[in-house]
């Protein structure tokens, strides 16, 4: 029963000890990130558009992380862009996920479903520079604290049990007889005509 709990006690300690696979720990501290990027007119063969994995703006997203976004155009006086966030998965390599047509600022939240490689842009579609001012805070979800409640729960019906085990009356050990108190049993229990005490005597 001892070394039952030692080995629950001993594998609780290595769960709580084994970091999450996310890049983003549930729980970790958020992550913002911020800057200006500019686009440039529509009518240039390039610039225009800022297409990128979001990870080179130094976000790492998670399942379950929710992701803080604001940003604006030209500090909000315009002309309006697209933004929006999606990932090249799915049936036709393309799913959106956050889209807003045209605005001159925009701030939302959006929660990330799954792992994938999600993807932002901004385009511009109008014949002027556009200077993009963002801010992204990513925000680790929750910590799972299923371990800390079942703990105690475990270690309780551990203990109930090793005290259940302790008052429990244990049988006596027969004693062992050792070969002079046998032959002397024997001896006394039998008389030389080979009668027992207790036996009646023959009638005459």
């Amino acid at each position: 029963m001892r070394s039952a709990l030692l080995a629950i006690v001993v594998g609780l300690l290595l769960l709580l000890a084994t970091p999450a696979a996310s890049a983003h720990a549930a729980g970790s501290p958020p992550i913002t990130q911020n800057g200006v990027i500019e686009l440039a007119p529509v009518a240039n063969q390039t610039g225009s558009a800022y297409h990128a994995n979001i990870t080179n703006l130094g976000i790492p997203p998670g399942p379950g992380d929710t992701l803080r976004f604001s940003w604006s155009a030209n500090a909000g006086d315009g002309p309006a862009i697209h933004f929006e966030i999606h990932s090249h998965s799915g049936p036709n390599n393309y799913t959106e996920y956050y889209s807003i047509p045209l605005a001159v600022r925009d701030d939302d939240s959006w929660t990330v479903p799954a792992a994938d490689t999600y993807m932002v842009l901004w385009s511009n579609p109008s014949t002027k520079f556009v200077n993009v001012t963002y801010n992204f805070t990513l925000l680790a979800p929750p910590p799972d604290l299923t371990v800390f409640v079942v703990f105690p729960v475990i270690l309780g019906v551990i203990v109930l049990l090793l005290w259940v085990a302790r008052k429990r009356p244990r049988r006596p050990v027969p004693k062992e007889v050792s070969p002079e108190n046998q032959g002397a049993s024997v001896s006394d229990t039998e008389h030389a005509d080979g009668s027992r005490p207790g036996d009646r005597p023959a009638p005459p």
